[in-house]
């Protein structure tokens, strides 16, 4: 492996990825946490350009074709904000030679941003390599680095160039094609020429289930052994005593063709599988997630993972629970057509009722399903009648057609927001459901109102929702040969052996816990002597520094030392007090294990079971036999974290 030698890069230069690293997160930092930097990534061949325009990884199309490379989003980090491009290595195809990592903006400059900063980290967060852009200036779309091959292997250059002419300028002089009407960001996201709305999907985009958990514990993963590893790559080196959660969107992947059998579904995220749903639980949602699969997309969904590391009789081990909001399958993707206009849908925050359903029962009639419910796509309008009694007040449409309204007072919370997407050319949608039977029927929406609106809400980019093929009775009838690349099960991750802190050197002493238990450890050449009382669990009586590393997760070392007082010394009575003496040609230390605060305590000792026979003293000592045999006697008064 050719080693990394420094991470931090200047302009222009490069740096080898090491041979053992498949995946890697290229992350693009800024200061100011007001700006909205786009991160994108090109797919580049020998010539610098890319293949087609599908080459293009940005928010409009989060994923390239074969899924080697995916947008992961964009999330505060501490005082600036950060966007992630995850690059599975071994997945890219042999005709890319480059993946250029880049940002863009809608409004202002580079220059004015401040902290510019480019990492690539490998899947256990080590940063591999660093640059930061302290040059720019007027650019309006910067690439901040490249990952590109050369000689079988993977390497990293620090790019720093820019454009004035934003991603649309950019993605041109790499060979994407960008159409007059907006197939880049739109440079105005509040002007009133709108993209098309199939515009917005392109293969391989996000599809999120439409359904509503009814609690966290909806669906709880059966997390095998295998796939723990995948799970604790997600997560930070250091982890608190009591666990951590992540809430990642995931996505549900069919694998029919797969070891699993031909209803397995995976759940992955971040590029790894971290888990199936079970037998019953895959074949219930085989329909739902097939037709959007065939369609073109992902099927993503919410999900929580809790994941904690723990002191085992043989080393450290690990649990996880991971829980997805799935809802009901029949309410996974909207009865309706989204609409044909251009529109974007409000993000949920509480249930609305609608009233006056009755008066439309012949519309609502014919969207209500066998089971009794189902979810749609409803449209909000004002409605200012032109005389009489009425009170102006939202009107709730499908497809068009009237099937009720809000309350006048529920009206005035959403009006205003209607009326600025309106000026923006934009109709406001948002999430509905139906329950009725061939007699009646009631509606209610969930959207936020307009004192809930977001900046993003009111003037990003709309959101809108793929329109899928025909539902089919049948699940295995879905035609799924375009998404056959995806549909393949992914390789295991594989452990990674935590890194031994280094070895301290000879005559050192150590103090540590596992679970409940705490340990002195003393070096002698190559061996370190523990106050471990048997053999055969975790922590022997002697061991070698490869074995006593890589099984204790936190050690302290003595920095410093104090001569014992041969009489009433108070140290000594304090509970887990260490000290280090000498009988003859042995070098010992023992800790203080009785919490009474008593000299007379239980001390446990360094003398191991071959020594225990040429000594006075054995593993279990009184304090009055270290004081008769004992020599220099010296109790530890300093420690110091070992890194």
């Amino acid at each position: 492996m050719e080693p990394v030698t420094s991470p931090k890069l200047l302009r222009g230069q490069n740096v080898p990825l090491p041979a053992d690293v498949h995946r890697v997160d290229a992350v693009i930092g800024w200061a100011d946490a007001a700006a909205d930097v786009d991160a994108s990534a090109l797919l580049l061949g020998v010539d610098g350009k890319v293949r087609s325009d599908a080459d293009l990884v940005f928010y409009n199309q989060p994923r390239s074709a074969d899924g080697s490379v995916q947008f992961d989003g964009t999330s505060s980090a501490g005082e600036g904000m950060r966007a992630r491009i995850v690059v599975e290595l071994s997945r890219v195809p042999a005709d890319v030679q480059t993946v250029a990592l880049a940002g863009s903006l809608t409004t202002g400059n580079f220059g004015a941003l401040g902290g510019l900063r480019f990492e690539i980290r490998d899947a256990t967060g080590r940063c591999l390599a660093e640059y930061v852009a302290t040059d720019a200036s007027t650019e309006t779309a910067f690439v901040f680095g490249e990952i590109y091959r050369r000689g079988g292997a993977w390497k990293v250059r620090a790019v720093g160039q820019g454009w004035d002419s934003g991603l649309a300028g950019l993605a041109t002089d790499f060979g994407v094609e960008v159409d007059d009407a907006g197939d880049a960001p739109a440079a105005d996201p509040a002007g009133s020429s709108i993209a098309p709305v199939a515009s917005a999907h392109a293969a391989g985009s996000p599809y999120q289930l439409w359904s509503r958990p009814r609690s966290w514990r909806d669906c709880e993963l059966e997390v095998a052994d295998e796939h723990l590893p995948a799970i604790r790559s997600l997560l930070p080196d250091s982890l608190p005593e009591d666990g951590t959660t992540l809430t990642p969107e995931v996505e549900l992947i069919p694998e029919p063709a797969g070891p699993r059998g031909p209803w397995a579904i995976s759940v992955r995220t971040a590029g790894r599988t971290i888990g199936y749903l079970d037998a019953d639980t895959a074949r219930t949602w085989a329909g739902p997630i097939r037709r959007i699969v065939a369609a073109g997309f992902v099927p993503t969904t919410s999900g929580r993972i809790w994941y904690t590391e723990y002191d085992g009789w043989d080393g450290t081990d690990s649990r996880a629970a991971v829980q997805l909001g799935l809802g009901e399958a029949f309410d996974a993707i909207p009865l309706n057509e989204p609409p044909t206009s251009p529109y974007t849908i409000l993000p949920r925050s509480a249930v609305v009722q609608v009233t006056k359903e009755h008066e439309h029962f012949d519309v609502l009639r014919k969207f209500v399903p066998e089971c009794g419910h189902g979810v749609l796509i409803v449209t909000l309008h004002e409605n200012a009648p032109d005389s009489g009694k009425a009170k102006p007040h939202v009107e709730v449409r499908i497809e068009g057609q009237r099937i009720g309204q809000l309350t006048p007072q529920m009206s005035q919370r959403f009006a205003p927001l209607i009326q600025h997407l309106e000026a923006r050319g934009l109709v406001t949608a948002c999430w509905g459901d139906i329950t009725g039977s061939p007699v009646a029927a009631k509606v209610r929406i969930d959207a936020v109102k307009a004192n809930e609106a977001t900046s993003q809400t009111l003037d990003g980019p709309p959101v809108t929702c793929p329109q899928l093929g025909p539902e089919l009775p049948d699940p295995t009838a879905y035609d799924l040969t375009a998404a056959g690349p995806l549909l393949e099960p992914l390789p295991l991750v594989q452990p990674v052996s935590r890194p031994l802190p280094p070895e301290p050197p000879d005559g050192s002493i150590l103090r540590f816990n596992r679970g409940r238990y705490s340990y002195v450890a003393v070096r002698r050449g190559e061996r370190w002597e523990t106050t471990a009382s048997g053999i055969g669990g975790a922590i022997d009586q002697v061991m070698r520094w490869a074995d006593l590393g890589a099984r204790v997760r936190g050690f302290e070392v003595a920095t410093g030392f104090a001569p014992v007082a041969r009489r009433d010394d108070p140290r000594v009575r304090q509970s887990l007090a260490v000290v280090r003496f000498t009988i003859g040609a042995n070098y010992l230390a023992a800790i203080n294990i009785c919490s009474r605060g008593s000299e007379e305590g239980d001390w446990y000792t360094t003398v191991t079971e071959s020594t225990s026979r040429l000594l006075p003293i054995s593993d279990y000592a009184d304090w009055s036999d270290i004081l008769r045999y004992g020599q220099h006697i010296q109790v530890v008064s300093e420690w110091t974290p070992l890194p």
